[in-house]
């Protein structure tokens, strides 16, 4: 459709005894795609080092994939393979003991843009992040210092401090961002391995599919 900025940071993560779990987010940004492989390592290594702050060790950065087109169906034009070149980046946010989220817990990080829906209801840009920890006293909500991270994440993409200027902006089209924010509450998201649903027994004992 047109040419855009597109970049994402795939993270793995153990969820259910399996080491292999992964959850990503994928980023829309201003400015040019970049234009060679150097250029896309730059702002995926800037990203990146921002990003980390937002969850802790446990989560670790093992791919990336850059678009340079908005079309749905666009091919990547990069990609980097952690695992392969040796360079997987943990998340740094401490873990604190016994306030972990559990796997398929997540904080939410918002930007308020200046467009409405049909129903008249603002519209949000929103990521989510795994691996943070709840607050000690109510496991509602997300602990102080990870909505510190949080915010400071989501102002690093909203300010304009990234390196061309870049901001964070919807795939269809760049937005006019009225407020970043990070939410209090925790929520979670569905996660790929969420194990087998045992089948209903009949009263003979014989399983049913379900």
């Amino acid at each position: 459709m047109a040419a855009a900025t597109g970049l994402v940071l795939t993270k793995r993560f153990t969820y259910r005894g399996d080491a292999t779990e992964e959850w990503s987010n994928k980023y829309w940004l201003t400015g040019t795609p970049p234009s060679s492989p150097g250029a896309w390592f730059s702002l995926y290594d800037e990203i990146a080092a921002l990003e980390r702050h937002c969850y802790t060790p446990a989560s670790v950065i093992v791919s990336a994939v850059g678009y340079n087109d908005n079309d749905e169906h666009a091919h990547a034009v990069w990609t980097r393979d952690n695992d392969v070149e040796g360079t997987p980046v943990a998340g740094d946010l401490v873990a604190v003991p016994g306030q972990i989220f559990a796997g398929d817990q997540a904080g939410m990080i918002s930007w308020k843009t200046e467009r409405k829906n049909s129903r008249g209801k603002w519209i949000y840009l929103r990521k989510y992040m795994h691996g943070g920890n709840q607050d000690q006293t109510d496991p509602d909500l997300i602990a102080s210092s990870t909505h510190a991270a949080y915010q400071t994440f989501a102002d690093a993409l909203f300010n304009g401090n990234l390196t061309g200027g870049r901001r964070i902006r919807s795939q269809l089209q760049d937005e006019y961002l009225q407020i970043a924010d990070a939410s209090w509450f925790i929520t979670t998201r569905s996660l790929k391995r969420r194990g087998k649903r045992p089948k209903a027994a009949t009263p003979s004992g014989r399983a049913l599919d379900s």
